[in-house]
């Protein structure tokens, strides 16, 4: 787990719990990255798409599916990509930005 990016995600949406947060990946035909949220993943993701409605428009921009923006979190071809869509949606400054790719993108 990322403190770090626990601490940016708790950040942006203040009213929702976070505890513990964590980037999975489905690797079925093709790898799909994802962020989960514990303890209320799906509370946590409807009160995201509502604060940040640019949301869809930024993932289609990286490459997320277009099958997974109505859900919780969109999904990403690579990690990379995840991590720049989450950079673009809360603004955050250039050195957020590389800070958080320096501990997400492995």
């Amino acid at each position: 787990m990322s403190r770090f990016l626990a601490f940016l995600l708790s950040r942006a949406v203040p009213e929702a719990r976070v505890e513990q947060v964590k980037i999975a990946c489905w690797t079925v035909k093709r790898s799909a990255y994802f962020i989960v949220v514990h303890p209320y993943h799906t509370e946590y993701w409807l009160y995201f798409h509502k604060r940040y409605p640019q949301y869809k428009r930024l993932a289609l921009k990286h490459g997320a599916g277009r099958h997974s923006l109505e859900y919780c979190c969109p999904e990403f071809p690579t990690r990379g990509d995840l991590i720049d869509w989450l950079s673009d949606v809360l603004s955050l400054s250039p050195g957020e930005r590389n800070l958080l790719r320096l501990v997400e993108v492995r």
